[in-house]
């Protein structure tokens, strides 16, 4: 406050200066600073108690006229104050103290008011200024948390969404096995269990390693291998140094239900998927291949828009935004793939250590 009050009476100097170098009776430089410098710090007195009074008598929809009358009486006070503070300070030339009347103190109070009321008004207009601005500011944060939050709550849904989903085509498969196979259909049941259990220990984390993930998934495929016996077989060609990338809970999951379903469930023969991830620059990409029949309209549907898929689509956009896709595609060889492409990133020591000990725990 005193820089900004020490500025602006410079430049008051400088005005002066200037404007009584074309009078008959110019004005040294150090006059026209020791009067325009006092008058500034007079000023600059007086404005913490108009910040204050800014403050406490807003001018805003509620109160706008009682506020507005408040601020005109104490406008009138800080003209006439600071102005005769001036002249008792200051003494200028033809000072209304050298001979003084109050006709001529008045005088003066009102041929100097418009510098006076400009000022006021500037300081009230400062400190409104800055309290939007603060509430602005405020309301952005709040708008982000708010935002934030909402996306948590979709990602959550999405995710509760998908556990009922695996669960359901998970327990037909059993349902299929229990008359034909128990033993193998009690082994199923087995695999569920501990699946259900990760599930449960990630139910409120969104993203987990690849390696997580491809553990899980391993457990999907076990029970998977049960039904298919030796008609399934899996590749898995993920780089070590890519396993510690963060990618969504359950994303690969739905890639290779949706592959087994449509591509490998539809052959006589063997089948086979196949699980990649590659890093190009800051980007990850995950892909899952099969040698299935392909993308092939079926009673007017669409393989790849079935509801494992749309969850998937949804989870991906809510955390990545634009920065991902995932895409759909017939290979010229047979089959089809599934590419996602997201932003690679990968966990820092800390979190990398409370996972380890997490999964040990589990």
């Amino acid at each position: 406050m005193f820089a900004v009050w020490t500025t602006y009476g410079l430049l008051s100097a400088w005005q002066s200066h200037y404007w009584y170098s074309f009078s008959k009776t110019p004005m040294s430089w150090a006059d026209c600073i020791r009067y325009e410098m006092t008058y500034a710090w007079i000023c600059g007195a007086c404005s913490p108690a108009i910040l204050w009074l800014s403050n406490r008598f807003r001018i805003e929809r509620d109160h706008r006229a009682r506020h507005l009358l408040v601020h005109v009486a104490v406008m009138t006070v800080f003209v006439a104050l600071t102005k005769t503070l001036y002249e008792l300070a200051g003494t200028p030339h033809e000072s209304v103290f050298v001979h003084f009347t109050w006709e001529k103190l008045l005088r003066s109070i009102v041929l100097s008011s418009d510098t006076g009321v400009l000022l006021y008004w500037m300081i009230i207009l400062v400190e409104h200024s800055f309290i939007y601005y603060k509430r602005y500011r405020n309301g952005l944060i709040n708008a982000g948390r708010l935002q934030t939050e909402l996306a948590r709550a979709q990602l959550q849904a999405l995710k509760m969404q998908l556990h009922p989903h695996f669960l359901f085509n998970t327990l037909h498969t059993i349902t299929a096995l229990v008359h034909e196979d128990p033993e193998r259909a009690e082994r199923t049941i087995a695999r569920l269990s501990e699946l259900l259990r990760l599930f449960l220990a990630n139910s409120t984390i969104h993203e987990v390693s690849l390696g997580e993930e491809l553990r899980i998934l391993d457990l999907y495929l076990e029970i998977e291998r049960t039904r298919f016996e030796d008609r399934l077989s899996v590749h898995c060609d993920v780089p070590a140094e890519l396993r510690d990338a963060m990618v969504p809970n359950l994303v690969l999951q739905p890639l290779v239900e949706n592959a087994i379903r449509h591509g490998v469930g539809k052959k006589s023969g063997a089948g086979w998927i196949s699980i990649a991830a590659e890093r190009y620059g800051e980007t990850l990409v995950l892909r899952v291949t099969d040698n299935g029949e392909g993308l092939i309209k079926e009673a007017g549907t669409r393989p790849e828009s079935g509801k494992g898929l749309a969850i998937t689509r949804g989870r991906l956009e809510s955390l990545y935004g634009e920065g991902q896709s995932l895409v759909l595609r017939n290979l010229q060889t047979g089959g089809a793939e599934a590419r996602i492409t997201m932003p690679f990133s990968v966990r820092n020591p800390e979190e990398r250590e409370n996972a380890e000990l997490q999964s040990a725990n589990r």
